[in-house]
């Protein structure tokens, strides 16, 4: 069940560059705080599959609206979103990092299970992807300078999670409540496609060298500042850029399909539109009409309603002339039973003319 929304929210942002802990940072903060965290990525009406969420015992949706409810206000309530989107402006901040080399890998092999989109480990080292370059991520949120951030390496969060919860605590201005964090293997056992492999490193082996010099070359600066050792590259990036043109050259051909079937989408609009317009022109003539013959109608009837009661139509109905309606009627009933006309009622009675 859904937690009721609070009107106004102060935001804790949940930040990480995709595969770099979020959902375990998560998972601590629902099993040892009992905090409910959301995610920009989970709001009402969007039924997007979230792979992340099925490893969570809740993961409520944002409503519609949220963005509009942020507010820095005292008294506000805190609520903890999850982001992997550049620098949101306000708002606390726990920032996630991890290896770039595992979070790349990572992510390129997360495309591959659960993603539409399916971009080559290259085009994920250059940023050819829904959330860019790793480094640019990190260098948005710039979380060891930003105000009111928390800053936390996956590795401490993963190999000693309990050494962590502490440093949350003090943060949110929360005690942690007694709780039992699952181990990877746990995890590992509840969705084996989501949590692959934890520390191991000998993905790195599957690389060509020219994928790791253009991941030196795109990333390195930010590896060296933030302490990672950086795989030595012993081949140029021509081999990665001609990839790379290659992945432009693909993006570009999709991007004009997109263009066509917009155009196609549009076309199928503006005949449904011109259908429509036309089926309600055509409706209102009809209901103009049915309207003046309405008029017509009761006109018609209040004629002969003064008709009805005029002497000498009495005396040419006395006379059989002119037959009452419910005369008729009764007739022709007598006239299907097989009897003559008047059988059955004797002589019809003298009108009052008077």
């Amino acid at each position: 069940m859904n937690p009721v929304f609070p009107d106004r929210i102060r935001p804790v942002w949940l930040a990480s560059y995709p595969r770099s802990g979020n959902t375990f940072l998560r998972i601590i903060l629902q099993n040892l705080f009992g905090l409910a965290t959301y995610s920009v990525y989970r709001t009402e009406g969007a039924n997007f599959p979230d792979p992340s969420a099925d490893a969570l015992e809740q993961a409520p949706f944002l409503p519609r609206d949220w963005r509009h409810r942020l507010t820095d206000a005292p008294g506000a309530e805190q609520v903890l979103i999850k982001t992997h989107d550049s620098q949101e402006p306000g708002g606390q901040t726990i920032y996630l990092v991890r290896d770039g080399y595992a979070v790349i890998d990572s992510y390129f092999n997360y495309h591959k299970k659960f993603s539409f989109e399916q971009p080559s480990l290259t085009e994920v080292i250059a940023g050819a992807c829904q959330f860019g370059r790793w480094s640019e991520h990190y260098l948005s949120w710039q979380p060891q300078s930003r105000p009111r951030t928390l800053f936390v390496r996956y590795e401490l969060l993963v190999n000693h999670p309990h050494d962590c919860v502490p440093v949350l605590a003090d943060f949110l201005q929360m005690k942690p409540r007694t709780g039992r964090l699952p181990t990877f293997a746990e995890l590992k056992e509840r969705s084996p496609a989501f949590f692959r492999r934890g520390q191991d490193r000998s993905f790195i082996e599957q690389w060509t060298p020219a994928q790791r010099c253009l991941f030196n070359e795109l990333h390195g600066s930010v590896m060296t500042q933030l302490g990672y050792s950086l795989q030595a590259g012993v081949e140029s990036t021509g081999a990665a850029a001609l990839e790379l043109a290659r992945s432009a050259s693909r993006s570009h051909r999709l991007y004009l399909e997109q263009l066509c079937n917009v155009a196609i989408h549009a076309a199928a609009l503006r005949e449904l539109h011109e259908e429509l317009t036309t089926v309600g022109t055509a409706r209102d003539r009809l209901a103009a009409s049915e309207a003046r013959l309405s008029a017509q109608l009761e006109e018609n009837q209040a004629a002969l309603s003064l008709l009805h009661r005029n002497g000498w139509v009495k005396l040419g109905a006395a006379l059989g002339l002119v037959r009452p309606k419910h005369r008729r009627e009764q007739n022709l009933e007598r006239q299907s039973s097989g009897l003559p006309g008047d059988a059955r009622s004797g002589p019809e009675p003298l009108p009052n003319l008077r």
